[in-house]
């Protein structure tokens, strides 16, 4: 399947996302609270519209999810998950670990997928089957075989965090390094690349997963459920590792 058209636009469409959020980054602005009690922002939906305006100028016809506008469901076999504006909460606050993902899905597969972080001067690819880049960079898992002195990442948005305490809570005695960088995408970054080994994410949704899914996977990484399914962009929960250490993080969980 030749995706080059499909490409060429989500290249265009994440890198003018970046340089509008770009533009408010470092603002004093004022974000609306959602019905989900998540905050929103006028660089969210600014990105948001530039991002869904060069799809639609170029594929009418296909289905449209976005974390900031109703889904478009046109039937299509194609489908496209945008989230403008990861990590708004280190965005309001001046923390440059923030970015855009979009994804390409075809037939509920992903086949696409890119995440811009414009503060960092960041820019992942993946195309399914031929690897995953960061700024031109072939990208590969860590080669790491144990959870001792392990770098895992998890999050700790508002939902299940009794469950996320109880997670936490297993590693009080354990050599293991944790961190939660506020930023769904940038976490899958970090697996893609080498430079953490495990992520664990307890609630999430399908904008903040599908690109940076394909990126780990092109990478050499593994990604499942809690009960080590395989991978569904619409899944809730995810284990994401470099496959070495995937069995070790499903016993901490279960």
């Amino acid at each position: 399947m030749n995706l080059s058209k499909q490409k060429k636009v989500m290249v265009k469409a994440a890198q003018q996302a970046g340089k509008i959020l770009l533009k408010y980054y470092g603002r004093k602005t004022t974000p609306r609270i959602k019905l989900n009690k998540t905050l929103v922002s006028k660089a969210d939906i600014e990105a948001n519209e530039a991002i869904i305006g060069a799809i639609k100028r170029s594929f009418p016809e296909h289905s449209v999810l976005s974390e900031e506008t109703p889904y478009e469901d046109n039937k299509s076999d194609f489908k496209w998950v945008i989230d403008p504006l990861d990590g708004t909460h280190n965005f309001l606050h001046g923390i440059p670990i923030f970015g855009t993902s979009i994804a390409l899905e075809y037939k509920e597969e992903v086949v696409l997928g890119v995440l811009g972080f414009p503060a960092l001067n960041l820019f992942a690819f993946a195309e399914k089957g031929k690897g995953a880049f960061l700024n031109g960079k072939r990208l590969k898992v860590s080669d790491k075989k144990g959870m001792g002195h392990s770098f895992i990442l998890f999050e700790y948005a508002y939902l299940s965090r009794k469950a996320k305490h109880d997670f936490l809570g297993k590693f009080i005695r354990e050599y293991v390094d944790l961190r939660n960088f506020g930023a769904a995408i940038y976490g899958l970054l970090m697996i893609a690349a080498g430079n953490a080994d495990g992520y664990v994410v307890f609630t999430t949704n399908e904008w903040d997963m599908a690109a940076g899914a394909l990126i780990v996977l092109e990478a050499g990484g593994k990604i499942t459920d809690f009960n080590g399914n395989g991978f569904k962009p619409s899944g809730g929960n995810f284990v994401i590792s470099n496959g070495k250490i995937h069995h070790n993080l499903l016993e901490y969980i279960n």
